[in-house]
């Protein structure tokens, strides 16, 4: 695969079974972080009484932005440990993401994991 320029795009088509499992697991680290839940009424047609618990809506799209970056700081400490423990190159960093060793350096040469740790702002209600 040659080397793009600049940023690799976000993914257009995203495998089904990771994005079940990703789903999955963000449903997880919303009740591990207590993400306040809410009755919903159940899709089912042959028990429309039935209802099911989860978080609201827009609580899991604040979670899953915030998993995103806490995703990006755990692939930075990741390519460190490659880098250091495989010996890659910056250049075998950018041909695994589909970009540039430059690129690759620039997203993950320096250590994010510094400011990484800081409590998650909660939106309020």
């Amino acid at each position: 695969m040659a080397p793009g320029r600049g940023r690799p795009p976000k993914p257009t088509a995203i495998d089904g079974e990771l994005m079940t499992a990703v789903r999955k697991a963000l449903l997880h680290v919303a009740r591990d972080v207590s993400v306040p839940t809410r009755r919903y009424p159940a899709a089912s047609v042959d028990a429309p009484s039935r209802t099911r618990t989860e978080p609201q809506a827009l609580d899991l799209a604040v979670l899953a932005v915030q998993a995103e970056a806490a995703l990006e700081i755990i692939a930075a400490e990741q390519v460190a440990k490659a880098r250091e423990h495989d010996q890659l190159t910056w250049e075998q960093v950018g041909e695994g993401f589909g970009t540039s060793a430059q690129s690759a350096h620039i997203r993950f040469g320096r250590t994010r994991a510094a400011a990484a740790t800081t409590e998650p702002a909660r939106r309020s209600r």
